[in-house]
């Protein structure tokens, strides 16, 4: 007889306990359970908070984007896609994927590029956001099918490094699978992926879509490598539009960028996870930076001044 594992009878007895004492189990079990944090718990809570009052009206305008998420065809798919494998697909967290089709959903994007696929969970979201508003267009940018070309040392920074997104070995798709296979048909008129490494095919990409309104950057985890996206992608960035990065915690990359790159960003967490780690080494989080809303307009006014201000040559 198979024994249900300790993680099995907690979410068990969580689940049948009556809903007015959840809030009370639950500071118990982060109060008290070895391992778990309380106050990184509560600051899961702040992160959720602080995000909607960024970016939405109130926060029952965010809380609609959430429900709109649960009763879309997300959660279905990607759980259908999961019984179809062993090993697990989530290469994005449920709560990351809510907050892009949030984001999506309230922005109203015509250009939005994500860097990594695998096997398309976030790619999922944003399209089903994008579907959702009848607007816009997702480009992706994925080489998960080309991993055999790269060197050890590259492919070191594309593996997720977490128990839940199966460490060694994250990198690889299901056999037999494309990037993106978890996407059905329905949603792929919004979709343009491309194959190939960020450091090669972003430029041009950027280049010729000249102007971009959200950025999600989840594929070679290297400093230097998020850092080279980070920055090129804010160039083309456009005002008020949103650059995201998960795994950031990986290295200094985030943080440099926001305070030496790009000081003028309004910058914070998208999402926190991890905050209750008997396999975890420590928490995980997915921040954003915010471009501000008058920054090209500023820049466009400063252009034209420098012109205005150069004297013109006599005929």
């Amino acid at each position: 007889m198979q024994v249900p594992s300790l993680t099995h009878m907690r979410r068990a007895a969580y689940t049948s306990v009556p809903s007015w004492t959840k809030p009370l189990a639950t500071r118990c079990f982060y109060t008290i359970y070895p391992g778990a944090s309380w106050s990184l718990y509560e600051q899961k809570a702040r992160s959720r908070e602080a995000f909607a009052d960024r970016f939405f009206d109130s926060r029952a305008e965010f809380e609609a984007y959430e429900a709109e998420f649960e009763q879309s065809r997300v959660p279905g798919l990607l759980y259908e896609a999961w019984q179809e494998h062993s090993q697990p697909i989530y290469d994005s967290h449920k709560e990351e994927c809510v907050r892009y089709y949030a984001l999506v959903r309230k922005l109203r994007p015509a250009s939005v590029v994500e860097t990594g696929v695998y096997s398309g969970v976030s790619t999922l979201a944003l399209l089903a956001a994008l579907d959702e508003n009848d607007h816009g267009t997702l480009y992706s940018i994925d080489c998960s099918a080309q991993f055999d070309e790269l060197d050890a040392e590259t492919k070191r920074h594309y593996e997720r490094r977490r128990p839940s997104c199966c460490e060694d070995g994250s990198h690889l798709l299901p056999g037999g699978k494309r990037p993106g296979w978890v996407v059905p048909d329905g949603l792929r008129d919004r979709w343009q992926l491309v194959a190939g490494r960020p450091q090669r095919e972003l430029p041009q990409l950027l280049e010729e879509l000249d102007e971009i309104e959200l950025f999600v950057h989840d594929s070679e985890h290297s400093e230097t490598g998020m850092l080279f996206e980070f920055d090129l992608a804010w160039e083309h960035l456009a005002p008020g539009g949103v650059l995201v990065s998960p795994h950031v915690g990986w290295n200094d990359a985030f943080d440099t960028f926001v305070t030496e790159r790009a000081p003028e960003a309004r910058h914070g967490e998208l999402a926190v996870h991890y905050v209750y780690f008997d396999e975890y080494d420590g928490p995980g989080w997915c921040r954003y930076a915010q471009k501000p809303a008058a920054s090209r307009n500023a820049t466009h006014e400063r252009q034209f001044a420098e012109t205005a201000a150069k004297p013109v040559a006599d005929d």
